[in-house]
């Protein structure tokens, strides 16, 4: 059960952000990511933590970053509960074509905790830092 109107009770859309996040990021964007899940068709929301977080995701995901054949930037945020650190240093490991950079003090979402380092990494991978 996922109703609307949730996203517009006070605190929710902390709250449902709070494992994501190690630094404060504005309301609007928590709220639009709250919404964003509300919205979510089930089965494929289902389906997608099927695939990607689960004992298998992790059995398979080594050897996919182990076939990448293109440079690649992998980027963690240092206390990022979904997806340690630890295991995207590891898989950058597995493969010369991954450059792996952490974000420190951000958790899942690097890019919005921390948006000038994170670009600032993206820039240097691209070549127009």
């Amino acid at each position: 059960m996922r109703p609307k109107w949730l996203s517009k009770i006070p605190l929710v859309p902390s709250l449902f952000m709070a494992r994501f996040l190690s630094k404060p990021i504005p309301t609007a964007e928590k709220v639009a990511f709250l919404e964003d899940f509300l919205k979510a068709d089930y089965d494929t929301a289902l389906g997608t933590i099927f695939t990607s977080v689960s004992q298998k995701a992790t059995e398979i995901m080594p050897l996919e970053f182990s076939q990448i054949k293109v440079p690649t930037l992998l980027v963690s945020g240092e206390f990022d509960q979904i997806t340690p650190a630890d295991l995207g240093k590891n898989a950058a490991e597995l493969n010369a074509k991954v450059d792996y950079v952490l974000v420190k003090g951000t958790g899942h979402f690097p890019m919005l905790e921390d948006p000038d380092t994170y670009l600032n990494y993206v820039r240097d991978f691209l070549g127009i830092g």
